[in-house]
């Protein structure tokens, strides 16, 4: 396997673009929700937690970057093909794809859950699936050029989203907030690990390097990227924990959603339905990013067409995603999924660094000695 990549002129993409990719595989289902869990741990002091999570992501980030500066264009399973071997190089590299591919899963599942509830309670749950699966081949088939132009489309189309958000915010009770700092440090860390399933996707970096054009403008752009990400979650969590009290706020299972209830427009009653049918192209540039991922890493690893992986793992997800059946095996298979994308997005970046500079520096000296 190639640990330098040359990827034709034609199909790269410039840093600039980074910034929504980044943003648009980061904010998915778990933004739904994200509000409950971490409440559940920080309590009044949730908002604490969205920020440090936001600081250890820039610094996975920046982890990220070092590594990915030590090759000319590599990806991340080149290097850890050329760091570790070839066959425990595959083996990560592996883990890596299978970690992706339940990612997927675990998005449709909440999805789909999420429009049964709101929307079409009777609608089967292998009809969603092949709807939006459908939809993800497509854009896939496309390559990444049309992969970042779905993020940049579909980000600038729901950025409005946040807007009407003004309700909420005019009905906060700001003493919800108070007394701050009064959690334990211990609780509020419990509360950082939650909000983690809803910032993961910065990975992404990791494996698109070989396709950006200006490399050297990367790592700001990603740094942009993954604070948007963190400033919308603290303002969603922020807002959610001043609207609902905490007894209302632990017993619900999406208050981003349920906020939507209370906006109201002289032609439109309900607008959380509306934004529930919308909620579909924010998460769909998350899907086909990942979809992307998955297919691309397995690619990589034993050479097979990514067309050929794309629609056998089409095909697996969907028998995958209707396999569960009720909301319990859903949040068993999140939270272990969160667990498995903790460590894959903020420890091991910060345990790589070392060792690939540790490995470079001893070539290095080896090759001045010669």
């Amino acid at each position: 396997m190639k640990i330098q990549l040359q990827v034709p002129e034609g199909i790269q993409i410039q840093a600039f673009y980074l910034i929504f990719l980044i943003h648009t595989t980061q904010v998915g289902t778990g933004i739904m929700g994200i509000s409950t869990h971490i409440y559940a741990e920080a309590k009044q002091d949730a908002w604490i937690s969205v920020i440090i999570a936001g600081v250890w992501v820039s610094i996975s980030v920046f982890c990220m970057s070092k590594i990915l500066n030590q090759y000319q264009s590599a990806d991340l399973p080149g290097i850890q093909v050329d760091i570790f071997g070839k066959w425990i190089g595959k083996i990560l590299g592996t883990l890596l794809a299978l970690y992706f591919f339940s990612l997927l899963i675990s998005v449709l599942l909440n999805y789909i859950e999420v429009v049964q509830v709101f929307l079409f309670p009777t609608i089967p749950t292998w009809l969603m699936c092949l709807f939006l699966l459908s939809l993800v081949v497509y854009a896939v088939l496309g390559g990444v050029r049309v992969i970042v132009g779905v993020s940049f489309l579909f980000f600038i189309g729901t950025f409005w989203l946040v807007i009407v958000l003004y309700k909420p915010v005019s009905l906060m009770e700001w003493n919800h907030f108070f007394p701050i700092m009064t959690t334990p440090y211990s609780d509020i860390l419990q509360g950082t690990f939650k909000a983690t399933y809803s910032l993961v996707g910065f990975e992404t970096l990791m494996f698109i390097y070989p396709y950006i054009q200006n490399k050297q403008q990367a790592h700001r752009s990603v740094q942009i990227g993954v604070w948007s990400t963190t400033l919308l979650t603290l303002a969603v969590v922020a807002v959610t924990v001043g609207y609902f009290s905490g007894p209302q706020l632990e017993r619900l299972i999406w208050p981003t959603l349920s906020m939507f209830k209370i906006i109201q427009f002289s032609f439109l009653e309900r607008f959380d339905i509306i934004a529930v049918g919308i909620w579909m192209i924010v998460i769909l540039p998350n899907m086909i990013t990942v979809m992307w991922l998955c297919t691309y890493t397995f690619k990589r690893i034993y050479g097979l067409k990514q067309k050929h992986v794309l629609y056998v793992s089409a095909v697996l997800l969907f028998f995958g995603t209707i396999l569960f059946q009720d909301r319990l095996q859903i949040n068993y298979f999140t939270d272990k999924l969160a667990t498995v994308g903790f460590y894959i997005a903020f420890v091991y970046p910060l345990v790589l660094l070392p060792i690939v500079l540790g490995k470079n520096y001893i070539r290095r000296k080896r090759g001045g000695s010669q």
